[in-house]
């Protein structure tokens, strides 16, 4: 019994790719003192192209690169983007139709779903990040900017699942 690798390899060609953009010009491109999240994106892209196992499974993946970069604890965001990613997937699949303004509308809404979710889990592990007065700040620009990305995201995310670029969105 054989299993197709081939959506496994592009999905690691895809996540480490966004990562390495991520880490060598998304960092740098700040609004407002904060940057672009294309590792979430990829996760709730992934959940909406390939459903709630694949957007777990490349959100963990993406959050586990996330963290790291970061100085929080091992894991959070990789809990937080898998979360995102499994839920994300549930909720495009009970979507009867999808548009590109409803897949910019859902990539919109997890991703403020998952920087309040790191948030509170980062809360949970002793980190200040509720109270941090730059919050709503944080989840506001994170969620335009990949609301921006989204559909380019997408592509790439068909691509990997062996959709097809195009399938799925008008």
């Amino acid at each position: 019994m054989t299993h197709d690798r081939g959506p496994a390899l592009r999905w690691a060609l895809v996540v480490t790719t966004l990562y390495l953009v991520q880490i060598g010009v998304v960092i740098d491109l700040s609004f407002f003192g904060v940057h672009p999240e294309l590792m979430v994106l990829t996760g709730i892209c992934a959940g909406m192209v390939g459903g709630p196992t694949r957007g777990a499974e490349v959100g963990f993946f993406s959050g586990l690169l996330t963290d790291l970069v970061l100085t929080g604890h091992l894991g959070t965001s990789a809990l937080a983007y898998a979360i995102v990613g499994f839920a994300t997937g549930a909720l495009a699949s009970s979507v009867i139709r999808t548009s590109r303004g409803i897949s910019i509308a859902i990539a919109t809404a997890m991703s403020a779903g998952a920087v309040l979710l790191y948030a509170a889990l980062a809360q949970l592990l002793g980190q200040h990040t509720l109270s941090d007065p730059r919050l709503a700040r944080i989840v506001g620009i994170v969620s335009l900017c990949n609301a921006v990305l989204c559909l380019p995201v997408l592509a790439l995310s068909r691509w990997a699942e062996g959709t097809g670029v195009r399938s799925g969105v008008v």
